[in-house]
């Protein structure tokens, strides 16, 4: 649009007069043009992306379908929410796609555990599985794997349980235009969450064969500045025990 209205004020300009006035024009234009051209670069929003989303629902061990990934140095974030016994100390190990795996974080005082893992893909991934075990196993778990562009890594994460209320968990941000996501599981109840304002479900699995809940959300927008205090949370239920695990990705 830009470019179409100069070349219209330019050729509007051009009729009757001198070759060599209408050079220093076109010179004078293209200048502005440049100038233009480079401040819409300057002025963009730099944040990370998401480039693929796998799950996988599972009683044992849970493994994503094959997947690819489309570019160099992808920051890949494993978001594990599992059952576990009534006295708690359920964990998890990530591993998978050729990758090195490291925890985040994990939130398991309640029954069960909400889990957080990356690795980073230096090269492109072509078909390849990502696995969550289960300490304690033959319980359900849901795995969420999510594939980043321009993501740096991980900053600021925090990890809230209770054994009732809403879900509700809070980090301070620790760079500008991050992406904040969190997991979390629902001991008690098999009923699809109601998410707070300003944020979006990544997966969900209301597993009513355990009567667990299990499901990733994200902020829906990125956070524009560092030192944000962002509170991930869910409305309903209002009952039930839960972890809930939160985590930002921090941009390139």
């Amino acid at each position: 649009m830009v470019v179409h209205l100069i070349n219209t004020q330019l050729i509007s300009m051009l009729g009757g007069l001198p070759s060599k006035r209408i050079i220093s024009l076109k010179w004078t234009w293209l200048a502005h043009l440049m100038f233009v051209v480079t401040i819409g670069l300057f002025t963009g929003v730099v944040s990370a992306g998401e480039d693929k989303v796998v799950f996988a629902d599972a009683r044992g061990k849970a493994t994503t379908p094959s997947f690819s990934t489309s570019a160099s140095n992808e920051l890949l974030v494993a978001f594990v929410s599992s059952d576990g016994p009534s006295g708690g100390g359920q964990s998890v190990t990530v591993s998978g796609a050729g990758l090195t795996w490291t925890l985040i974080r994990r939130t398991n005082t309640q029954a069960g555990t909400a889990e957080v893992w990356q690795a980073m893909a230096p090269t492109p991934l072509t078909n390849v599985t990502v696995t969550s075990t289960q300490a304690r196993t033959t319980y359900d778990q849901s795995l969420t794997v999510v594939a980043f562009t321009g993501a740096a890594g991980v900053g600021a994460s925090a990890g809230a349980s209770a054994i009732s209320g809403a879900s509700r968990v809070s980090l301070v941000t620790t760079a500008a235009n991050s992406l904040v996501y969190a997991v979390g599981n629902d001991w008690d109840k098999a009923v699809a969450r109601s998410l707070g304002t300003g944020q979006s479900l990544v997966h969900q699995w209301v597993d009513t064969g355990s009567g667990d809940t299990f499901w990733s959300q994200r902020m829906t927008d990125a956070v524009a500045a560092v030192g944000t205090t962002v509170t991930l949370n869910t409305t309903a239920p209002t009952t039930g025990r839960w972890n809930f695990t939160a985590v930002e990705l921090v941009v390139q």
